[in-house]
């Protein structure tokens, strides 16, 4: 019973349509009587002839041929490349001269000529083609001025080809009421498009307010639709060609796209409805293709744009229907506002197509209903601003009774936490203690001799390369000494290698206390050590290396009950611009090291 209330409710609102916008009384012939009283003719038959596409018979031709086809004035043919011939008899009826206007209701059509038959044949041209500056009446609506003296009839003969749909109706009106009627167009879209243009300042005033991507993908929607419908109803024609006219008209496959790019993020389809989405997305990849196919061919890509338009529209409603179903705050208003934009555009589809005959609302339908659309659409935007402030207040409200709730816990929670970190702190600050003593040790056991705590070798060379470096960079002086233990070997063999090692220890113990802290003490061999005397000269050095030998000489070992006296041989050199590392000063060292043994021993020798 549901299904069948609702069939015989489609029926009852399709014939509803039907009547709205059908012409309800035609007269009896193609042909009008100019009356005193009647200053606009706007509801009459003419005849019609449908030549194919491409060059036309001509007036010549046409005139002579009875056309045996009857419609209104308002007529709607569809996308057809025909050549259209509309035939009228007008008869004036008065004993004054009569000046009238003969005009065709829409700019679409790219070519209209208009020929006057009566004694002789006047040609008019007018559309598209024709320039506004070249029209006899300089309005973008193609008009032609019509002049008929007392009881004179006229054959009228109109010659009608466009590339777009063939649409629109015939009116002849006085100069007076076309002057009127024009004003009043105008007046009606400087309202609307003012109202249009001051939308896209206040959200766009939003955009830079709030920086939503959402508010550009709505602005960019209206701004191309008041571009489209400036061109479609001609404000745009005095100052265009009928080639930019034509490159315009790809304003409608990206208007869809923006549409559909808005639905899909105030309806956030990606994250609730994602197959939607991807459907979606296909429409917009098909407005793409739209978009070239007019660029290639406008005739039949305006008319595959209507026709892709037809589902898109009704699936968008689906999916606002879908996602009002689940319960989405916005669907509602969005539905209302893609409601009202479905009737319009769908009418004007329609009429299009050629399915809906002709009227002035039904070429506005489209213009209306996206007011409406744009209007809704503002008010949604605005809408979701106060539900995002209602969720935000709300995840307020709840997080502050969650901060109450769970405050005595968190509290506790964060009293254990910090105790534990304490002693875990307290634990790491030990550890790293612990880790800092072991590295100083261990870098400490990798730089020294373990038998006399002196530099063990490398260590030795590493600091005196640093120590020749920064000497040379600020030409200090810099000595460096040999220091040999004479008749080692006997010492061995005599006493043992205990002996012997204890002889090394005290040696070392001896130049630590003869030697200045600035000294770099190292054991580079068995019982051969090296100084390193930075900021030292070869004076200075010599003096300190021949106390340090003294010293030694005079020291007395006890090794069994018995003294020993145990001699150093020392060689000392200085740096020179020559050298470049500690090997060259050593190796001269030892070279003077060399000949204090050979004269003898227990001296100090340098180079």
């Amino acid at each position: 019973m549901q299904i069948t209330y609702i069939k015989y409710f489609i029926t009852f609102l399709f014939f509803c349509i039907l009547i709205l916008f059908t012409p309800t009384t035609l007269n009896a012939s193609a042909s009008i009587t100019l009356e005193n009283n009647i200053s606009s003719y706007t509801d009459f038959k003419v005849d019609y002839l449908v030549e194919k596409s491409g060059k036309s018979l001509g007036i010549n031709k046409i005139s002579n041929i009875h056309f045996n086809k009857v419609i209104s004035n308002a007529f709607s043919f569809g996308y057809k490349k025909n050549n259209f011939w509309f035939h009228l008899s007008v008869f004036n009826n008065t004993d004054e001269t009569k000046n009238m206007v003969l005009e065709i209701t829409e700019i679409i059509h790219k070519q209209l000529d208009l020929y006057e038959v009566s004694d002789t044949i006047i040609h008019k041209k007018n559309g598209l083609i024709v320039p506004i500056d070249e029209r006899e009446i300089k309005e973008s609506t193609p008009s032609f001025p019509l002049h008929f003296s007392p009881y004179e009839n006229k054959e009228l003969y109109i010659h009608l080809s466009s590339i777009y749909a063939v649409f629109g109706a015939i009116h002849i009106k006085t100069e007076e009421q076309y002057a009127y009627d024009t004003q009043v167009k105008k007046y009606l879209y400087l309202s609307f498009f003012s109202a249009m243009i001051m939308i896209v300042v206040y959200n766009l005033i939003l955009f830079f307010y709030l920086r939503e991507n959402i508010y550009l993908l709505y602005i960019g929607h209206v701004s191309i639709f008041i571009i489209w419908a400036a061109n479609y109803k001609g404000l745009l024609l005095l100052h265009t060609t009928l080639k930019t006219y034509n490159l315009i008209q790809i304003t409608i496959p990206i208007f869809f796209a923006l549409l559909i790019l808005f639905s899909q993020a105030i309806l956030e389809t990606k994250k609730y409805f994602s197959f939607f989405h991807k459907i979606l997305t296909g429409y917009i990849s098909l407005c793409v293709v739209t978009l070239v196919w007019m660029l290639i061919d406008m005739h039949y890509g305006f008319y595959f744009m209507n026709i892709i338009a037809a589902p898109i529209l009704p699936f968008l409603f689906f999916i606002a229907f879908w996602a009002l179903y689940n319960n989405h705050n916005i669907a509602k208003l969005y539905l209302i506002a893609l409601t009202t934009y479905l009737v319009g555009m769908g009418l004007l589809s329609f009429l299009a197509l050629g399915i809906l005959p002709y009227s002035i609302m039904l070429s506005n339908s489209a213009m209306i209903g996206a007011f409406f659309e744009v209007l809704f659409f503002s008010l949604l935007l605005a809408y979701r601003i106060n539900i995002v402030r209602q969720e935000s207040l709300k995840s307020q409200k709840e997080l502050i009774v969650q901060q109450k709730t769970e405050s005595s816990r968190l509290f506790h929670t964060v009293a254990q936490k910090t105790m534990a970190l304490n002693n875990a702190k307290e634990q790491l600050e030990k550890e790293l203690a612990q880790k800092a003593s072991l590295e100083k040790h261990l870098k400490y056991l990798a730089s020294t001799d373990p038998m006399t705590e002196l530099l063990n070798r490398r260590a030795f060379f590493d600091i005196s390369d640093k120590e020749m470096l920064t000497a040379n960079s600020r030409n200090q002086e810099l000595s460096c000494l040999i220091v040999d233990i004479d008749h080692f070997k006997v010492i061995n063999d005599t006493y043992g290698h205990d002996i012997g090692d204890r002889v090394i220890s005290t040696i070392a113990k001896l130049m630590i206390e003869n030697t200045r802290t600035v000294d770099y003490i190292g054991r580079i061999g068995g019982e051969e050590f090296a100084i390193l005397m930075p900021n030292t000269d070869m004076e200075s050095a010599y003096q300190i290396s021949d106390r340090l030998r003294e010293n030694i000489s005079k020291h007395k070992m006890i090794l069994d009950n018995k003294a020993i006296q145990i001699t150093i041989s020392i060689g000392l050199s200085y740096l020179t611009d020559k050298d470049k590392n500690i090997h060259t000063l050593l190796k001269r060292a030892d070279t003077a090291l060399y000949e204090a043994k050979e004269n003898g021993r227990n001296q100090v020798c340098c180079i």
